[in-house]
C-alpha cells in the first residue's frame, strides 16, 4: 500500500509539472501533428503508394509517442535540475522504481492522447487506418513503444544524475539516434551491416516490423522486441538505483541543487 502511494504521488507531481508548463500543449498536440502533416504531404507529393504511405506513417506516429512519453520520465529529473531541487526529491523515502513508474503512467496518458490524435488525422488527412490490422497488434505495438519509452527515460535520468546539466541533451538526442537506426522512415535493411547488427539490439526495430507486417511488408515478430525491452527496463531499473546511491555519496545531488 505504501509503494502504491509512492508510485502515485511520482504520477501526480509529473501531471502538475505538466499543467503549469505551458509548453506541454506543444509536445502532445503541435510537435506530433507538423511531424505527421509534414510526412504524410511529402508522400502525397512524391506519389508513393498506399503501403508506402502506411510505411512511413507508423514510422512518424511510433516516434511521435516514444518522444512523448520519454521526456515524461525524463522530466523527473529534469525539471528538479533546472529548478535546482533534486535533492529535495531524493529526501523523501523513494527509489527510482517508484519515480519511473509512476511517471511512466502519466507518459502512457499522454502519449495515448497523441496516437489517438494521430490516428484520427492520418485516417482523414491521408486514408491510412491505422485498425486495419486489428486492434490486437495496435495494443501489442503501443505496449511495445511504452517499454521502449521507458528505458529510454531512464537512460536519460541515468546521464543526468552521472554527468550533470552536460546530459540534458540526451532527453532529445537518444530518440533522433533511434529514429537514424531503427528505420523510422525506411527499412532497416538498407543500412550499413554493422548499423543493423546494432539495430537489432533495439526494442524498436522489431516492434516496428511488426506492426509493418499487417500493411504488407514482409514478417515481423513482437515477441524478440518484449525480450529486449524488458530486459533493458530491468536492467535499467537496478542501474539506476545504484547511480542515486552513488550521487548521494559523491555529491551531485548537492551540485545540481545549488
Amino acid at each position: 500500500m505504501l509503494d502504491t502511494g509512492k508510485y502515485a504521488a511520482s504520477f501526480y507531481k509529473s501531471w502538475i509539472m505538466a499543467k503549469r508548463n505551458f509548453f506541454t500543449i506543444f509536445e502532445v498536440l503541435f510537435w506530433p501533428f507538423i511531424g505527421l502533416m509534414s510526412i504524410g504531404l511529402m508522400a502525397s507529393f512524391l506519389s508513393m503508394g498506399r503501403n508506402e504511405v502506411s510505411f512511413i506513417l507508423i514510422g512518424a506516429i511510433a516516434f511521435s509517442i516514444i518522444q512523448v512519453c520519454q521526456i515524461d520520465i525524463a522530466y523527473v529529473m529534469l525539471f528538479d535540475m533546472w529548478s535546482k531541487s533534486i535533492k529535495h526529491t531524493f529526501m523523501a523515502p523513494v527509489r527510482g522504481h517508484h519515480l519511473v513508474i509512476g511517471s511512466l503512467l502519466f507518459g502512457i496518458l499522454r502519449s495515448s492522447l497523441v496516437f489517438v490524435l494521430l490516428m484520427v488525422i492520418s485516417y482523414y488527412a491521408f486514408g491510412f487506418n491505422f485498425l486495419g490490422g486489428g486492434v490486437v497488434p495496435v495494443l501489442v505495438f503501443l505496449a511495445g513503444l511504452y517499454l521502449t519509452s521507458a528505458s529510454v527515460g531512464i537512460l536519460v535520468c541515468i546521464s543526468i544524475l552521472m554527468f550533470g546539466q552536460r546530459a540534458e541533451v540526451a532527453a532529445w538526442t537518444i530518440t533522433g539516434i533511434m529514429m537514424f537506426i531503427c528505420g523510422i522512415y525506411y527499412p532497416v535493411s538498407i543500412l550499413p551491416q554493422g548499423i543493423q547488427v546494432v539495430a537489432r539490439a533495439i526494442p524498436l526495430t522489431y516492434f516496428l516490423e511488426y506492426m509493418r507486417s499487417f500493411y504488407g511488408f514482409g514478417g515481423g515478430n513482437a515477441v524478440p522486441g518484449f525480450i529486449l525491452a524488458l530486459f533493458y527496463f530491468v536492467i535499467g531499473i537496478i542501474a539506476l538505483d545504484r547511480v542515486i546511491v552513488r550521487a548521494r555519496r559523491s555529491g551531485i545531488l548537492l551540485r545540481l541543487s545549488e
